[in-house]
């Protein structure tokens, strides 16, 4: 969660990534966590994340990043222990539960 919301530091960030791969290639971590970090790392450097877990105001209002890829975008967050993105996408929305 540190490495998830220290949007300051992107160093520290990418450092946290290389440390959460190495976790989850050990089954020290787990995958979904790498994709969220992934992610966001991704959108802070300039680049469309690749699992679709970030969210903010875009052009068409509140919604996820533009991802790279979308076509096999459910592809990867099954991948990754990651629900198909329709369903994240309603909760994000609040449209859930």
């Amino acid at each position: 969660m540190l490495a998830q919301h220290a949007d300051r530091s992107l160093r520290a960030q990418r450092l946290f990534l290389r440390a959460l791969r190495d976790a989850v290639a050990g089954g020290d971590a787990a995958p979904a966590d790498l994709a969220h970090l992934e992610d966001r790392v991704r959108v802070n450097s300039g680049r469309p994340p690749l699992y679709g877990t970030q969210y903010g105001l875009t052009e068409a209002g509140f919604g996820p990043w533009p991802i790279e890829d979308p076509e096999r975008l459910d592809e990867r967050r099954a991948a990754m222990g990651l629900k198909p993105h329709a369903e994240y996408d309603d909760e994000m929305r609040g449209a859930s539960g």
